[in-house]
């Protein structure tokens, strides 16, 4: 335990013991099936549980039709599943909580009618005109938190947590700027905490004293909407009839998205200053969160006094064994979250499924745990041709499975793009560091400067080559919504890509950036040519800047955008280049193409994506026997693709393999 004392201590949440404060706050896996536990949650939620978490919570569960959620708690029908997701994790040593939710005006009833909320006020998020609660609407609404707690209760659940905080139905009655009501659930602070007070009582009646209640705050984000002092009130108020045993405490809302869950542009720790000015007016236990990444920043909170439990719920999707491993000195093992919500927020709103990117079980338990790779015995020889995250995934997943694995890699080291990355994002180093140890942990041979060919292939006989080479970037101005090449005029002008400017390429004052991508490779570039001091033009046929991210565009998108405008950077949406000659650019918006606009510019980067170079993936036919071609260099995509491809590079060595049928989130949330 040394060095992490505080956070390994054991706690209380009212009767409640925790084995340390390590939590996972409801996430929304979108595991479930049919609104019901499936086998798929619980081995999700019961590797966490090996890993030494303390405490989960189930995903978000829905109490009443007006607001559908990823459980029903509405009827029994959840109690079976229910009963067998809490006997499993329970025999591991893991609490799990249950959070019981109304989205209010965030979300579409069953039915699509309006959404219930405290006033007229829609949300910019969901964008619909919510119905005002009617009195009968409170009670209804009232009696199904009441059922939907007896009921998590019923079922093995050991404590609720209601949701009051992000915009949802609470939030909507607590913030003076969506409460416009003239009755006793409006006006002063104390009538618009009125409705939670008595739901809380009700639920608190019902379920006992010996029961832990808790409720999720969280101050909006906007000044002119529900603050941290708004909250300290509530607090005081909610103690003194001992409605509550612990607090729950986040940050941001829809009126402030990019704060919800914070990815890689905010710091480790980021809600921690706001979230301060409400823990410390309170003596129970407190819950607090923000980008935590490991166990020491962990450590350092509880320690604080900050916070007495800390959620870690990214984390600990890419790396379930984040405290076992920590505590036995296996920190070189950990896989880190890598805080880019491609596949988890990102996952949930393109897929309706959570994962990681950076761990290709996270969701997949059953089917790609490294508990589920099939060992062979004697095991293949195998060649793997490309050090990038797909090559280095497959070469580990394979030695795995007890083949012999040597891994080609032309450049000085391993890493593929992943190097190109920016120091700004220190989490990729990590994840470099992670996949190093790996070659070196399961003693894959790995031959650095070593261009692959097919006599060198030959050379070695192999049983299997899984050819990970990547691809190259393109120089020919290839655009989406003109796909002719070559582009006009491109021959008299100086081009370079965006791998050139990421590698330090000097370049003039104004530089004019055709981006095909939409995503983190093409911030990243902008970005690093605005910290510079050049005037960056990017001419893109998104209508967004970063538009094919995949969580929400305001998560992620908003926020990169807002920090590249406060250098000199213009966006051109839907747009595209006509014509490149010295110095000049014609282009025009694609739904406009007459009207043709001149940009001066000193230099031209092409962001037009990849290209594989498929000669080598042509030439091994014939001279091995198996050949599997992953990641970019069959096509370029995501991360999260090449991860998992490497994975399943490896089973499908297996004669008896069937091809999984898989999706990834693709098209971004704003294009």
């Amino acid at each position: 335990m040394s060095g992490y004392e505080h956070v390994l201590s054991s706690t209380h949440i009212g009767p409640v013991l925790l084995r340390n404060r390590v939590v996972r706050t409801s996430q929304g896996s979108g595991l479930a099936v049919n609104q019901l536990v499936s086998d798929d949650m619980i081995a999700f939620l019961l590797a966490r549980a090996r890993g030494g978490v303390a405490l989960a919570f189930a995903d978000v569960a829905q109490v009443h039709w007006s607001s559908p959620a990823m459980l029903d708690l509405t009827s029994d029908r959840v109690l079976p599943g229910l009963t067998k997701l809490t006997t499993a994790v329970h025999a591991e040593g893991m609490k799990l909580f249950q959070q019981i939710w109304h989205g209010g005006p965030t979300q579409l009833t069953r039915d699509s009618s309006a959404p219930w909320a405290a006033s007229h006020v829609p949300d910019p998020g969901l964008g619909m005109l919510p119905v005002p609660m009617t009195r009968m609407m409170m009670d209804e609404l009232t009696e199904a938190f009441v059922a939907s707690a007896l009921r998590a209760r019923e079922g093995g659940i050991d404590g609720i947590e209601l949701h009051a905080g992000h915009g949802y139905l609470f939030s909507s009655f607590l913030s003076p700027a969506t409460n416009l009501r003239d009755d006793d659930y409006g006006g002063s602070l104390e009538n618009r905490c009125r409705y939670l007070v008595e739901v809380l009582r009700a639920v608190r009646t019902a379920a006992g004293r010996d029961y832990p209640v808790g409720l999720r705050i969280s101050p909006d984000g906007p000044e002119d909407q529900t603050t941290p002092s708004h909250l300290s009130t509530l607090i005081s108020m909610l103690e003194r009839e001992s409605l509550v045993d612990f607090w729950d405490v986040s940050l941001g809302s829809h009126y402030a998205r990019d704060l919800l869950i914070g990815g890689a542009h905010q710091p480790p720790g980021y809600m921690l200053p706001v979230s301060e000015q409400m823990t410390r007016v309170t003596t129970l236990p407190t819950i607090v969160a923000g980008r935590i990444a490991t166990l020491q920043q962990a450590d350092q909170i509880v320690a604080s006094g900050v916070g007495d439990l800390v959620a870690m719920v990214r984390a600990t999707l890419a790396e379930p064994e984040l405290i076992t491993k920590t505590v036995s000195g296996r920190g070189a093992e950990i896989r880190p979250c890598i805080a880019c919500l491609q596949s988890c927020a990102g996952g949930l709103n393109t897929r309706g499924r959570a994962m990681c990117t950076v761990n290709p079980a996270a969701g997949r338990e059953l089917t790609h745990d490294d508990g589920t790779i099939v060992r062979h015995a004697p095991g293949l020889k195998v060649v793997v041709i490309g050090g990038g995250p797909a090559g280095m995934e497959a070469a580990r997943s394979a030695a795995i499975a007890g083949h012999r694995v040597t891994l080609l890699e032309t450049d000085d080291a391993l890493g593929g793009q992943l190097r190109l990355v920016p120091p700004t994002r220190p989490e990729i180093a990590r994840l470099l560091d992670f996949y190093e140890h790996q070659m070196r942990l399961h003693a894959i041979d790995v031959r650095l400067r070593t261009p692959a060919d097919v006599q060198t292939v030959r050379r070695m006989a192999p049983d299997a080559v899984i050819v990970a080479t990547g691809v190259k970037p393109r120089r020919d101005g290839f655009q989406t919504l003109q796909p002719r090449l070559p582009l006009p005029g491109i021959s008299t002008v100086s081009v370079h890509t965006g791998w050139d400017v990421l590698r330090g390429a000097s370049l003039g004052h104004t530089v004019l950036m055709l981006d095909e991508i939409g995503h983190y490779e093409s911030t990243d570039v902008a970005q690093q040519l605005v910290d510079s001091g050049r005037r960056v033009l990017m001419v893109s046929r998104y209508s967004l800047v970063a538009a094919n991210l995949e969580m929400r565009w305001e998560m992620v998108g908003s926020p990169l955008l807002a920090k590249l405008l406060k250098g000199d950077f213009t966006f051109f949406p839907r747009t595209v280049i006509h014509r490149l000659s010295p110095g000049s650019a014609e282009v025009a918006c694609f739904e406009a193409p007459h009207r043709v606009q001149r940009l001066a510019f000193d230099d031209v980067v092409l962001m037009s994506g990849g290209t594989p170079d498929r000669a080598l993936q042509q030439e091994l036919v014939g001279i091995c026997p198996i050949v599997r071609v992953i990641g970019d260099a069959s096509s370029p995509r995501r991360l999260e693709v090449a991860v998992v491809e490497g994975r399943q590079s490896v089973e499908s060595l297996h004669p008896d393999w069937i091809r999984p049928v898989a999706r990834y989130g693709w098209g971004g949330s704003a294009t």
